[in-house]
């Protein structure tokens, strides 16, 4: 469920959308390759300033490595107002083929053809609050020990884990990187017991780790001020992060806890989008109601209370995959792509029941970087 949401800034009434979190189609293969084109717009690297939609795109190396980039726009003119670089070494992963290691830079280098993005929390926390560090997992080809690390806008890998004495390999995955860029947060196997941890990133790197349930094939997100790591997927953070939606489950985030792992989030109520169980929440529109998707693509709206009902269909019948892309910060807007065969289209529509979407036509240069770009942010 996370897309290119950069055409639709061309919408007045989208001025101030926020995050965009459902991508359904992957990077197309020719921008894959190491090459990126320069900005047609000058741009510098201030991610601080506000009125900005902030995407990603990876263009992964063929044995590991490659070029994350990270552009911010203005969402009225689509004039490029910020631009960094990410050069990842060869021994960086990008593509894991297994369970472990992990890494949230698949979601970005390595998606699949139509990716739901439930991760979009993961991606996110990749990067610091302004996109100055990116968290990596990089691998020793001989002894296959993971290390957690990060890369500056300079290119320069600092790894956290440090050189290796006699004992056991590290196994150190799914680094994340605090908001404040203070520090990385990571998983780790250390006799056959998964733990979560942190180090900072200047000092002695001490390492701060506890136990944690089985990680399995979730990923690691990072968020707030203290730093607050959850291990889940499908995951979405509420406008005044306060509560989580994960796994179809609400989660209220204890001011006193700085982990949270896969059981806690287990035992937390669920949130039904209807009856017949075949629609879920997947996004925030305020901070007590969410958008649910459901049969027929037609989307409606649940206050999070016990025993709310979702609202009538918001979108006419229609045979399409449509895909969540942003939502107003007032609540009354969504965007949404709307996929047909090989058609993708771009809409605009309230939230009200029975609401008609209106088409947005991209711009040619746009419109040849579709699904090549992650949506990160709308700040």
């Amino acid at each position: 469920m996370s897309a290119v949401l950069l055409s639709l800034g061309l919408a007045a009434s989208l001025v101030a959308c926020s995050s965009g979190n459902e991508q359904p189609e992957a990077a197309a293969e020719d921008s894959r390759s190491h090459g990126q084109s320069s900005p047609t717009l000058e741009a510098g690297d201030d991610f601080s300033q506000g009125g900005m939609v902030v995407t990603a795109q990876c263009s992964p190396g063929d044995s590991g490595g490659g070029l994350v980039t990270v552009d911010g726009w203005n969402p009225q003119t689509l004039q490029k107002m910020a631009h960094a670089e990410f050069q990842l070494p060869d021994t960086v992963l990008t593509k894991p083929e297994k369970v472990r290691p992990g890494t949230a830079l698949e979601g970005l280098c390595a998606p699949d053809s139509r990716i739901s993005s439930g991760d979009i929390l993961a991606v996110r926390s990749l990067f610091d609050r302004d996109f100055t560090k990116l968290a990596v997992v990089v691998q020793d080809p001989e002894s296959m020990a993971t290390h957690v690390g990060y890369v500056d806008r300079s290119s320069k890998l600092t790894d956290l884990t440090g050189p290796e004495d006699f004992g056991n390999t590290p196994h150190e995955d799914n680094a994340a990187m605090a908001p404040d860029g203070n520090a990385v947060w990571f998983t780790s196997e250390v006799d056959d017991t998964d733990r979560i941890a942190s180090r900072a990133v200047t000092g002695d790197h001490k390492t701060d780790e506890q136990p944690i349930e089985n990680v399995g094939e979730s990923h690691l997100f990072v968020v707030g001020t203290p730093a607050t790591a959850v291990v889940g997927g499908s995951a979405r953070l509420s406008p005044d992060g306060k509560r989580l939606l994960a796994e179809g489950k609400l989660l209220q985030l204890p001011a006193d806890r700085r982990v949270i792992g896969p059981e806690m989030i287990g035992q937390a109520p669920s949130v039904s989008c209807g009856e017949s169980g075949s629609a879920a929440p997947i996004r925030w529109i305020d901070n007590d109601t969410v958008l649910c998707d459901g049969p027929g693509g037609r989307f409606s709206t649940l206050d999070v209370a016990p025993n709310a009902k979702p609202s009538a269909p918001i979108l006419p019948a229609n045979d399409h995959n449509n895909y969540v892309l942003g939502i107003s910060p007032d609540g009354q807007r969504f965007a949404f792509l709307s996929v047909m065969e090989s058609e993708r289209h771009y809409y605009v529509s309230d939230l009200q029941p029975g609401s008609v979407p209106t088409k947005i036509e991209p711009p040619a240069e746009f419109s040849k970087m579709i699904g090549a770009l992650f949506v990160l942010d709308w700040r």
